[in-house]
């Protein structure tokens, strides 16, 4: 739902500030605008999904749209009041913008299903949201303006339609460079990622433009019309500046309201919805004296969520695992590596009765976790249930190091020469028998690969390592 209110604020705010300023103090009544709107919205929409998808047609709409905002600029810098003529400049500059919306608003996935259900009322509800608060702010932004300076409203319109055409360059250029047509340079390549990857921004640009507008009206109408009434001793007049003082408290305040939400729903998808999902924290777990790790088995265990654990080798590599009562209260367990033998490393995480595949978003059926096959989690396949704990051992956890990559820091021991140094520091590491050993210099390291078993036992005698704590590679 916040992806689709997103898309409409971030491609249609603009045009709607835009021409709201533009049709400031003009005659033209609503009902013309709006139609002439939404239809030509339907327009770009069904161009998009007719033609076929090409970096000709992004090329071509895109040119095209660069031209239409320089002449509409040539326009509003020379045109001091609104003609109906600007009908026809709304009409090309909202055709162009629903098609490059429609390009990224993935209207045919508003749904799953051919049938009407929730998620459909969900995104369609957002979509009419998101036009009603564009709607909102074109109105807003020409009762705003009504009394500025013409000279104040060309400055404007002049950073909007920059703030246009920034991203639509990018676009351009991006085309241009996939067809061939535009020669790669490292510079041009630089400015192509800037103004296309911060695409998200410009909607709070445009934001940021309109609460100059905003912040003028309250400085020089509403503040002097409240000193005039409060100062005015005659009643009827007095009221008659009440009046006139509504009106203005009324138009500055909708307008900052409609601003707000459109902040306020744009923030939200951008800093929370749109974040991915993340694995929950792993609670790091040791080798007991009898070389196995020991889950006590207590009432949270067995509530049928996922319980994430960490075992971290000698040479810092961490293998992560999780158990979960697939039947709640019933105790019986799942346990597997927290990864896919297809996806990697990625990990897992709960969603009600399903266990998602972070990397490739699979959901798994609770109950079939410690199965092997497809996206399941790898099983570990010896452990036991022994004195109400969970017992895996240590050759069981060394066997999952091989689908892992992350790595903490930790104070290691060169078998060599018995120095001290850290694992993500060292200068030299060689893998042997499933583990990495490091080494402080170049003749240890020439030893070790000469003949490894010699220093194999020594070395794991020397490499009680200390965990300090601080993650490095992999995923977080």
């Amino acid at each position: 739902m916040s992806f689709y209110l997103s898309q409409v604020l971030s491609h249609f705010l603009l045009p709607a500030i835009m021409f709201g300023l533009l049709w400031s103090g003009a005659n033209t009544s609503y009902k013309q605008r709006f139609w002439w709107f939404v239809l030509p919205v339907v327009t770009g929409v069904c161009a998009y999904t007719l033609l076929p998808y090409s970096q000709v047609y992004i090329f071509s709409a895109g040119c095209a749209y660069i031209i239409i905002c320089l002449l509409l600029l040539t326009y509003g810098l020379m045109v001091s009041r609104p003609t109906r003529f600007l009908l026809v400049w709304q009409a090309l500059v909202t055709a162009f913008a629903a098609f490059m919306w429609a390009r990224g608003a993935k209207l045919d996935m508003m749904s799953a299903t051919n049938v009407i259900n929730t998620e459909l009322i969900l995104n369609a509800s957002a979509l009419m949201f998101g036009f009603m608060l564009i709607g909102l702010t074109h109105v807003f932004i020409g009762k705003v303006c009504e009394q500025r300076s013409p000279r104040f409203k060309k400055s404007l319109f002049f950073c909007l339609i920059v703030l246009a055409i920034l991203p639509l360059s990018g676009e351009v250029i991006l085309a241009g460079m996939k067809l061939q047509m535009i020669a790669l340079y490292p510079g041009l390549l630089s400015y192509v990622s800037k103004v296309t990857n911060f695409f998200w921004l410009y909607a709070y640009g445009v934001l940021a433009l309109s609460l100059i507008p905003l912040s003028i009206m309250v400085w020089r109408d509403v503040r002097p019309f409240k000193a005039a009434v409060k100062s005015q001793p005659q009643p009827i007049a007095r009221r008659k500046l009440q009046a006139q003082l509504n009106i203005q408290r009324r138009r500055a305040s909708c307008f900052a309201v409609s601003l707000v939400m459109i902040f306020c729903s744009l923030l939200y998808w951008d800093a929370v919805a749109s974040q991915p999902p993340t694995r929950s924290p792993a609670q790091t777990i040791e080798l007991a004296a009898d070389g196995a790790v020991h889950v006590p088995v207590t009432d949270t265990l067995k509530d049928g969520k996922l319980h994430r654990y960490q075992w971290i080798a000698s040479d810092g590599k961490v293998v992560r695992f999780f158990i979960i009562d697939r039947y709640p209260g019933e105790m019986k367990f799942g346990v597997v590596l927290d990864a896919c033998m297809l996806c990697g490393d990625a990990g897992y995480i709960q969603d009600g009765d399903q266990v998602i595949c972070l990397a490739c978003g699979v959901h798994i059926f609770i109950p079939s976790i410690g199965n092997p096959g497809g996206c399941n989690p790898i099983p570990i396949e010896k452990w036991s249930l022994t004195n109400n704990e969970i017992v895996i051992g240590k050759a069981m956890l060394e066997s999952g190091l091989q689908y892992f990559s992350e790595v903490v820091k930790m104070t290691v021991v060169d078998p060599v020469n018995g120095k001290s140094l850290t694992n993500l520091d060292a200068p030299f590491s060689y893998t042997f028998g499933g583990k990495t050993y490091f080494f402080t210099e170049q003749d240890s390291y020439d030893a070790f690969r000469d003949n490894p078993w010699r220093f194999v036992r020594q070395g794991a005698d020397h490499q009680g390592a200390t965990h300090q704590g601080t993650a490095a590679g992999g995923a977080q």
